[in-house]
């Protein structure tokens, strides 16, 4: 083979390679562009005018939303995000309100699954809500709520708080939102922070918490663990109960309150926190709204109704002119009951959700077992009191448990309420007690 030859065979081989090494680099581009999802997608701020769709990519890599006019493929919103990276918000704008429509989201070739939301009403019309909290630790009862959320009627869901056992654990949001993804594609859930997002004063709680759920204020994301929102003829305050309350959120609750005094239309006034005001279960009521005046404050402020968690308990009653209900069971442990406070008009540890419905001046609830079963029937008009069905459904016989698909450690049997930024008190109350447990040993051991 002459040079000539040698030297014109190289430049082909080059050549070949030179296009192979671009199509192989361009292959894999078109590859991290097209991420799976690992996360949602979910609804979130959901008006009368748009809805903010988000949605974790299992690495960095674009996203796009599709909103359609409801059982068409004829698009009427949607968004890019074409920057490269793994949390995406995007906001479809524009939408007619009391419309439904459908919508998916994409990255690359990889589509997510077609969602479904209907938007907020532009007058007063009637709607129905489900509320439920405190689904941390147990992943089989919490897929078990899960279950009979998604047959109940709701066009929103309200979550008193502890989502998770750990704000700051990947692998508890991990959890939450393999558990909750049929729901939570289909219906915005509006969440209130509670202890255990928060992780006793690690900001990655905090930081979490608002990436996920920073939904309630209308004019967009909140910088702030609490804010706001209208739907038809009432606001919903969502709280940070974990706040000392001496500072901006009472300040900032109390503006609102004003502010809502004259807000056109408005009939009804709902605060959400996760450690409400009054509970005969192991936690009590939150000194912190007491001794920051904050319980007349809702009151004159006339809120018609608080709803909570915090204990693991359904719980309903009415106190220094607030009517209110705990529902903490949609996963955690149940809580016995330990206390008797005055105000309490009905209890029972189970794990269930409530069914609400407002229509003009009537609020009605619904409280159900996991099983579907009734724990009781209760709604108020206006500023009335209580007024509850006198019939009950009782309880179906005990079932085992169905298995928890998750290979997550079990349920923790352990609380760790403590507020945070506090020290671990109940690490130190078990260290007590094994210390006089060891001087009680000691004391009966038979001499010699």
């Amino acid at each position: 083979m002459t040079v000539e030859a040698r030297t014109a065979g190289g430049r082909w081989a080059s050549r070949i390679g030179a296009r192979a090494l671009g199509l192989a680099i361009l292959a894999t581009s078109s590859a991290a562009a097209a991420e799976p999802i690992a996360k949602g997608p979910y609804l979130q701020s959901l008006d009368r005018a748009g809805v903010t769709v988000k949605v974790e990519l299992e690495a960095a890599g674009p996203a796009s939303l599709e909103v359609y006019a409801a059982g068409t493929e004829r698009r009427v919103a949607g968004a890019n995000s074409l920057d490269s990276r793994a949390f995406h918000a995007l906001r479809g704008a524009g939408l007619e309100p009391g419309t439904t429509y459908d919508y998916r989201v994409s990255s690359g070739d990889s589509k997510s699954e077609l969602g479904h939301f209907t938007t907020a009403p532009a007058g007063d019309a009637p709607f129905r809500f489900l509320v439920y909290g405190d689904s941390r630790s147990d992943h089989a009862a919490h897929e078990a709520i899960t279950r009979a959320l998604l047959a109940g009627p709701g066009d929103f869901l309200i979550n008193t708080g502890d989502l998770v056992a750990a704000g700051n654990d990947a692998e508890a949001w991990k959890a939450f939102f393999r558990i909750e993804e049929p729901l939570l594609r289909d219906h915005c859930v509006f969440a209130c922070v509670g202890n255990h997002e928060l992780s006793r004063g690690d900001p990655a709680g905090e930081v979490a918490f608002l990436k996920y759920f920073s939904g309630a204020d209308e004019n967009g994301e909140r910088t702030r663990l609490y804010g706001s929102f209208r739907w038809s003829n009432t606001r919903f305050f969502l709280l940070n109960a974990m706040d000392t309350w001496t500072g901006e959120e009472r300040d900032w609750l109390r503006a609102e309150l004003d502010r809502a005094m004259y807000e056109p239309g408005l009939v009804h006034r709902i605060a959400v926190l996760h450690h409400g005001p009054f509970s005969s279960g192991p936690h009590g009521g939150n000194p912190a709204l007491a001794a920051a005046g904050i319980v007349g404050l809702m009151a004159s402020g006339k809120v018609d109704l608080v709803l909570a968690g915090h204990d693991h308990v359904y719980e309903r009653g009415d106190g220094e002119g607030l009517k209110y209900l705990i529902s903490g069971g949609a996963g955690a442990p149940v809580y016995e009951h330990k206390l008797s406070a005055p105000q309490t008009m009905a209890f029972e540890s189970v794990h269930h959700f409530i069914e609400a419905a407002i229509d003009g001046p009537s609020v009605k609830m619904v409280a159900r077992r996991v099983d579907g079963s009734v724990i009781e029937s209760c709604g108020f008009r206006g500023a009335g009191g209580w007024e509850c069905d006198v019939t009950k459904t009782p309880p179906a016989p005990a079932a085992t448990p169905a298995p928890s698909s998750s290979a997550e450690a079990p349920a923790r049997r352990s609380c760790g309420c403590s507020v945070p930024g506090e020290s671990d008190s109940g690490a130190g109350s078990i260290a007590v007690g094994i210390g006089l447990l060891a001087l009680l040993a000691r004391r009966r051991r038979p001499a010699g």
